[in-house]
Formats: C-alpha cells, sequence, structure tokens
C-alpha cells in the first residue's frame, strides 16, 4: 500500500484561492499554475508586471569567519564578485564528477560575514544535507523556516515598487540589499534579480512582512496592469529567454559546460568542488550540449520530444512550449556537439508527427529597443 505525502503550501496559500488560482503539484507542494490564463499572465509580464509566489524556494544563511571560503569551494560562481560590487552571485554546487547538484543565487554582506543563499525547492534538503556535509569550522548553516518569498517581473515592476518600497528600485541590476532583520529567520532581503529576463526584484523574509510587501504592491500596481501570475507562465517566460531549469537542463547527470552554461563557471577564482572533473571535460572535449531550436511549422514540443536531423535520432527535449511572445513552438535538447550550429535543420516528433525545426542562439526572444525595461 502507497502512503501519499500531503503537499506542501505556501504560506500565502489561502490568498492565492481567494484570487482564484489553479493549483499543481510541483516538486511536493502545491502552487498557483494560473489565475486567468498561462498566455494572459505571460503578456501582463511582458508588456506590464507579474508577481510570482517562490516561497517553495529555500533560503538559507551562512555566516561566520569562514564562510566566505566555504561558500566559494562549494559554487562555480565567483563570492569576489558579491564583495566587489555588491552583487547577487549566480553558480552551480557540483559533484566531485562534475554533475550539478543545483544552481543557487548568494547575497553577501562582507562587514557581517553573513551570506544568504537561495537554493531550488526540489533541491532544498539534498542542499542543506550537502551544505552539512562539506561545513568547515568557523561557519554556521541556518536553514530558515516558515519564510515566504516573491518576485514581481515586468517593464513597469520598478516603478511599482519605488511606489512602495524605499531603496530597491534605485539598485542596479542583481544588487541587493539586507533591508533589516538580525537573527538570521527575521532577516528581511530584496534582490534586484529574477527569472523572466525582465526588469524587477525578488523579496524574501518572514510571512508577515512578505504578505503585507505583496498586498501593497498589488494595490499599488494594479492601475499599471499588475497581475499575479503561476508558475505556468513562469516556465514560458523563462524558457523563452534560455533559462534553465533544475532538473530539466540542469541534473546530476549534466555539467555546467553540457548545459552550455560555461559563463557560470569562473575559472579565475580557484578550486571548487567538481573542477577537476569539468577542467578533464573541456580538455577532452564534449560529446554533446545543450541546444536551442524553434519549429518553422506548427506544433508544440514538451519534455522528451525526440528530435532528428537527417533521420538521425540525437537526443530528448529537456524544455519545450508554445512562446506566447513569438508564437511559435521553441524547445531545449541535448544533442550531438556537432549540431548546435544557428541554423542547423532538424525534424522534432510531435504527436508521431516529424514536424521541421532550426537551431538558433539564445535568448529566443530580445526585447525590442525602446521598450521602458
Amino acid at each position: 500500500m502507497t502512503v501519499s505525502i500531503p503537499l506542501r503550501r505556501s504560506p500565502l496559500h489561502e490568498m492565492h484561492v481567494r484570487a482564484g488560482a489553479k493549483f499543481i503539484d510541483f516538486g511536493g507542494w502545491e502552487l498557483p499554475v494560473q489565475y486567468t490564463s498561462i498566455m494572459d499572465e505571460h503578456q501582463a509580464t511582458r508588456q506590464a508586471a507579474g508577481i510570482f509566489d517562490i516561497s517553495h524556494m529555500g533560503q538559507v544563511i551562512i555566516e561566520g569567519p569562514g564562510a566566505f571560503e566555504f561558500i566559494q569551494k562549494l559554487m562555480t560562481g565567483d563570492l569576489q564578485r558579491t564583495l566587489d560590487k555588491g552583487l547577487g552571485v549566480y553558480g552551480h554546487m557540483c559533484l566531485p564528477t562534475g554533475g550539478v547538484i543545483d544552481d543557487i543565487f548568494v547575497y553577501g554582506l562582507k562587514e557581517s560575514k553573513r551570506y544568504f543563499m537561495v537554493v531550488n525547492g526540489a533541491t532544498h534538503e539534498k542542499d542543506i544535507a550537502w551544505l552539512r556535509k562539506n561545513v568547515t569550522s568557523g561557519v554556521t548553516i541556518s536553514d530558515l523556516e516558515g519564510r515566504a518569498g516573491f518576485a514581481i517581473q515586468g517593464p513597469k515592476a520598478l516603478e511599482i515598487i519605488e511606489e512602495t518600497i524605499a531603496g530597491i528600485a534605485e539598485l542596479p541590476k542583481f544588487a541587493f540589499q539586507q533591508i533589516r532583520g538580525g537573527a538570521p529567520n527575521d532577516t528581511f532581503w530584496g534582490c534586484r534579480t529574477g527569472y523572466t529576463g525582465e526588469e524587477g526584484a525578488e523579496f524574501f523574509g518572514p510571512v508577515r512582512t512578505i504578505l503585507t510587501l505583496w498586498k501593497q504592491l498589488m494595490e499599488n500596481g494594479h492601475v499599471l496592469g499588475l497581475k499575479p501570475c503561476g508558475l505556468g507562465a513562469r516556465d514560458t517566460l523563462r524558457l523563452e529567454v534560455g533559462y534553465p531549469l533544475y532538473g530539466h537542463e540542469l541534473t546530476e547527470e549534466r555539467t555546467s559546460l553540457e548545459a552550455n552554461l560555461e559563463w557560470a563557471i569562473k575559472w579565475q577564482k580557484g578550486d571548487f568542488i567538481g573542477r577537476a572533473a569539468l577542467e578533464n571535460q573541456k580538455k577532452g572535449g564534449l560529446k554533446e550540449q545543450l541546444l536551442a531550436y524553434e519549429l518553422t511549422d506548427r506544433g508544440v514540443p514538451r519534455q522528451g520530444t525526440k528530435i532528428y536531423k537527417d533521420g538521425q535520432f540525437g537526443g530528448l527535449t529537456t524544455s519545450g512550449t508554445f512562446s506566447p511572445s513569438l508564437q511559435k513552438g521553441i524547445g531545449l535538447a541535448y544533442a550531438p556537439l556537432s549540431w548546435n550550429n544557428a541554423g542547423t535543420i532538424l525534424e522534432v516528433d510531435v504527436h508521431n508527427k516529424r514536424v521541421p525545426a532550426k537551431v538558433v542562439a539564445l535568448p529566443f526572444y530580445k526585447k525590442q529597443k525602446g521598450t521602458l525595461s
């Protein structure tokens, strides 16, 4: 007999219910997939602003005199960038084999030797176990509980933020601010990052603080077109700009190099777990790499969709969708390295029909000059 495990719910769940959200199981969480429609919420974010619940993402405080060296050893990104420029750092935590445990963002405060790490919800427990397995002396890891978070994104997002909370909209992109809170679980962070390709910010903090700010932003932003958005639009938005999703493009079986994300590896930073394997892979040459394709005929690719070249099977689609902005099917897939050249003609198996496609350079969607964002 199988025992069903109840889905976890966001602290903002009841607010989503009142807003008419439809829910799905996302990595063990019952989260909104849409409120009105994926298309409507996608276009709202591209043209005005959307607000997304990201309370399922893990929030971790790492602090102490050894925190900087500890995090540097664990990730491909260079934490020194945080200290020098006051910016958040994106990177991958890797196994010794080079496979990716998770992709993370780290924000740090030099003066207090405190760093705030955001991890994926589906890998949260695994990530914490990895951190604690590798922890060194002089480092304290606080896995924050009872917290919430959201992202507000779009060409009008900064205008709405500026009317609601001081200091965040004026920060440069990828910058951050610890707004208040001394104890780890009381900290409230505003971060100028996102997952849509648009301007905006993410906020992480105690539930009451996050809930209040969400309501204030919705009230101030309604007249400018701000809408609550679900996971459906979040996925189409991130795929249009080529951002990876853990469990799809990034896995423990694939490396950052295979995922075509070498820019996330800062070779000059020194040693980190997985570096030797990545250096060997780069020296020996890749056999497969993630490529981007768009259909040149009607069809919608999905995860697992097969791709072909000259009748030869090459690999499986990791993420696929219909792009609301481009009005065509788009996808990412692992395939032979020799296929990854813009203009290469492919065939994609959609509902047992070979649909023509071509390899393109990322991002699929590029903002037009003259837009507000």
